[in-house]
């Protein structure tokens, strides 16, 4: 096949890691195309099969965005498109309105559709029941649009990336909590920093490591300074491979109120490291996590549940030696070759449709 993938760009982000990886695992079969609309600039290694095309829309101009999208569409006559994350979603499905040749249009959500600003919504009504087939990270997110989309839909999991070195670390593990993910308000960060606070007195040796960087970094800065622990939590910034900096971790916790299928979550876990997550939609942590058994589950903002989980996977040996041992099984679930050839499938599916 000749598939076109567009997406807003392909710097820091869940949504881009896992473009990156189905992208080069298609190139091995398809030719593929890559519409990065505003910048192509990446944060991740593209196989020089993957050819790139740098859309070069400034700002939030769709109008300009969706001509970029038809002209490549018109030049390139893909057998089938697929665009990740709503606004390229939107800017696909209208690209492709009255043209002569018809190309079928694949719309992937990678987030919680709830939490969309309004004038998204009302032009994803307009616009979704267009698209000829649809990727949902679970079924949550699936039933929201079950009166929107007039295609058949389907849900599949992200491609851990096969340049991650998903080795189980065997040795003496560091007295660090870690969580990784833009520092911004849906990752809910301030959660972890008071929970921390709230157990920082009954374990004087640990230490909070945070990765990434957002637009809530000096926010963050402030709470740390407040809880007087800034000698003992950290920004870390964002990090290439973080595995590097994270593998012999004691925990990883991840605190969010909104969440697809978190590669961090599923990362941490490929690694071995006993795993906390927030119970958040759109249901991702709750597939991934079986809880008590490969890492535990707590409800969104619960600071104090926070807390005792954290307490609890610090001071229950057995509990975290499970973890451990039963977390990498992710590492099978979710390998990128079986992943991206479900996804390949279903694009075959699309396309043949048409």
């Amino acid at each position: 096949m000749k598939i076109l993938t567009v997406i807003t760009g392909m710097c820091t982000g869940g949504a881009e890691r896992v473009m990156a990886t189905l992208c080069n695992e298609f190139s091995k079969n398809n030719e593929v195309i890559l519409l990065c609309l505003r910048s192509a600039e990446t944060d991740y290694a593209i196989d020089p099969r993957v050819r790139i095309i740098d859309g070069k829309v400034t700002g939030k101009n769709f109008f300009k965005a969706v001509k970029v999208t038809r002209k490549v569409i018109k030049e390139e006559k893909p057998d089938v498109a697929m665009s990740f994350m709503n606004k390229s979603n939107l800017v696909l499905l209208e690209a492709l309105r009255g043209l002569r040749d018809k190309v079928p249009a694949v719309v992937c959500e990678r987030a919680n559709p709830g939490r969309a600003w309004k004038s998204i919504k009302i032009l994803r009504k307009l616009l979704y029941p267009r698209a000829d087939g649809a990727v949902f990270q679970t079924p949550q997110a699936q039933a929201y649009y079950k009166d929107i989309l007039k295609c058949d839909s389907v849900v599949l999991k992200n491609p851990l990336s096969p340049d991650f070195k998903a080795e189980r670390y065997e040795g003496e593990r560091r007295r660090v909590i870690v969580t990784a993910g833009r520092l911004s308000s849906e990752k809910n960060h301030r959660l972890l920093i008071d929970a921390f606070s709230d157990i920082a007195g009954e374990f004087p040796d640990m230490k909070l490591e945070i990765y990434g960087n957002g637009p809530l970094t000096d926010e963050l800065q402030t709470a740390i300074d407040e809880t007087g622990l800034s000698d003992r939590i950290t920004l870390m910034g964002r990090k290439d491979n973080v595995q590097n900096y994270t593998r012999d971790a004691e925990l990883f916790v991840l605190p969010s109120d909104s969440e697809g299928m978190p590669n961090a979550l599923l990362e941490a876990m490929a690694l071995g490291i006993a795993s906390i997550s927030t119970d958040c939609p759109i249901g991702g942590p709750g597939l991934i996590i079986r809880h008590g058994e490969n890492g535990l589950l707590v409800p969104v903002g619960d600071r104090e549940a926070m807390a005792e989980a954290m307490r609890r996977m610090l001071t229950d040996d057995g509990l975290a030696a499970r973890c451990r041992e039963n977390a990498p099984h992710v590492s099978e679930d979710y390998a990128a070759e079986s992943v991206c050839r479900d996804w390949e499938k279903y694009l075959i599916e699309v396309s043949h449709e048409e």
